[in-house]
Protein backbone atom coordinates (compact mmCIF):
# COMPACT_ATOMS: atom_id res chain seq x y z
CA UNK A 1 0.00 0.00 0.00
CA UNK A 2 2.88 2.27 0.67
CA UNK A 3 4.92 1.17 -2.04
CA UNK A 4 1.62 1.93 -4.56
CA UNK A 5 1.28 5.28 -2.86
CA UNK A 6 5.14 6.08 -3.54
CA UNK A 7 4.65 4.97 -7.13
CA UNK A 8 1.94 7.27 -7.56
CA UNK A 9 3.70 10.06 -6.14
CA UNK A 10 6.99 9.85 -8.40
CA UNK A 11 5.18 8.33 -11.31
CA UNK A 12 4.62 12.32 -12.16
CA UNK A 13 8.34 13.02 -11.28
CA UNK A 14 9.86 10.11 -13.56
CA UNK A 15 7.84 11.45 -16.19
CA UNK A 16 9.49 14.77 -16.61
CA UNK A 17 12.63 13.54 -15.43
CA UNK A 18 12.58 11.46 -18.34
CA UNK A 19 11.70 14.38 -20.37
CA UNK A 20 14.17 17.22 -19.54
CA UNK A 21 17.03 13.97 -19.78
CA UNK A 22 15.34 13.34 -23.27
CA UNK A 23 15.94 17.03 -24.26
CA UNK A 24 19.07 17.32 -22.66
CA UNK A 25 20.39 14.18 -24.62
CA UNK A 26 19.36 16.04 -27.59
CA UNK A 27 20.90 18.79 -27.06
CA UNK A 28 24.08 17.17 -26.57
CA UNK A 29 23.70 15.63 -29.90
CA UNK A 30 23.53 18.98 -31.61
CA UNK A 31 26.25 20.22 -29.45
CA UNK A 32 28.82 17.79 -30.24
CA UNK A 33 29.09 18.52 -34.44
CA UNK A 34 28.65 22.15 -33.58
CA UNK A 35 31.53 22.00 -31.11
CA UNK A 36 34.17 20.14 -33.99
CA UNK A 37 32.48 22.80 -36.59
CA UNK A 38 33.75 25.50 -33.94
CA UNK A 39 37.41 23.74 -33.64
CA UNK A 40 37.49 22.76 -37.29
CA UNK A 41 37.09 26.66 -38.36
CA UNK A 42 38.81 28.30 -35.01
CA UNK A 43 42.01 25.65 -36.82
CA UNK A 44 41.45 27.36 -40.16
CA UNK A 45 41.61 30.73 -38.83
CA UNK A 46 44.80 30.49 -37.40
CA UNK A 47 46.22 29.10 -40.53
CA UNK A 48 44.36 32.04 -42.30
CA UNK A 49 46.10 34.71 -39.45
CA UNK A 50 49.32 33.00 -39.69
CA UNK A 51 49.40 33.18 -43.71
CA UNK A 52 48.11 36.40 -43.98
CA UNK A 53 50.90 37.77 -41.03
CA UNK A 54 53.51 35.85 -42.81
CA UNK A 55 52.68 37.81 -46.58
CA UNK A 56 52.20 40.89 -44.58
CA UNK A 57 55.79 40.54 -42.89
CA UNK A 58 57.19 39.95 -46.42
CA UNK A 59 55.43 43.05 -47.86
CA UNK A 60 56.67 45.27 -44.92
CA UNK A 61 60.63 44.31 -45.94
CA UNK A 62 60.04 44.29 -49.45
CA UNK A 63 58.84 47.87 -49.04
CA UNK A 64 61.85 48.82 -46.80
CA UNK A 65 63.87 47.17 -49.75
CA UNK A 66 62.32 49.56 -52.31
CA UNK A 67 62.98 52.77 -50.33
CA UNK A 68 66.24 51.40 -49.95
CA UNK A 69 67.07 51.08 -53.59
CA UNK A 70 65.43 54.07 -54.10
CA UNK A 71 67.45 56.49 -51.99
CA UNK A 72 70.52 54.59 -53.23
CA UNK A 73 69.44 55.33 -56.88
CA UNK A 74 68.18 59.12 -55.90
CA UNK A 75 71.80 59.49 -54.46
CA UNK A 76 73.76 57.82 -57.22
CA UNK A 77 71.63 60.28 -59.16
CA UNK A 78 72.64 63.11 -57.22
CA UNK A 79 76.23 62.58 -57.33
CA UNK A 80 76.10 62.06 -61.77
CA UNK A 81 74.33 65.53 -61.36
CA UNK A 82 77.68 66.70 -59.39
CA UNK A 83 79.61 65.56 -61.81
CA UNK A 84 78.00 66.56 -64.42
CA UNK A 85 78.06 70.23 -63.29
CA UNK A 86 81.53 70.09 -62.01
CA UNK A 87 82.37 68.90 -65.82
CA UNK A 88 80.51 71.71 -67.55
CA UNK A 89 81.84 74.61 -64.98
CA UNK A 90 85.28 73.05 -66.38
CA UNK A 91 84.40 73.10 -70.16
CA UNK A 92 83.46 76.75 -69.40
Amino acid sequence: MIWAALEVLSDPLRKEVAIVRKKIDMANRELNPLGQSCQKKKKDYKKALEAFNKKNKEKAQLVTTLMEMLIESEKLRMNKLVELSKNMESLQ
